[in-house]
């Protein structure tokens, strides 16, 4: 099967920051950090491996690059695939402005 490297656009990073210290507000700790492993662990598991078989995202059609969405909870991954690279280009939570 084929390996994908998974890289983090710097507002993708800001955007899991922000969900996760929202999270810590609105959840608490643990439940902020249970939110994070899953996140973390639903990137490594299905972008590093089946990045393609993700949607498209309604994005997409704006675009001139197909944007893909892995939904995680309630939160929304968008993501670009290159050869074997995968970009996280942002990470859409039910507060966060689209």
């Amino acid at each position: 099967m084929k390996k994908y490297s998974v890289t983090f656009h710097p507002d993708a990073e800001t955007d899991i920051s922000s969900c996760y210290q929202w999270g810590r507000r609105a959840w608490g700790a643990a439940q902020a950090n249970a939110w994070i492993r899953e996140l973390h662990q639903a990137i490594k598991l299905r972008l590093t491996s089946l990045p393609l078989s993700c949607p498209l995202a309604p994005e997409s059609e704006d675009l001139a690059v197909a944007v893909r969405q892995l939904i995680v909870q309630r939160y929304r991954i968008l993501f670009i695939v290159e050869k074997t690279s995968v970009t996280i280009l942002h990470v859409r939570g039910p507060y966060t402005a689209e």
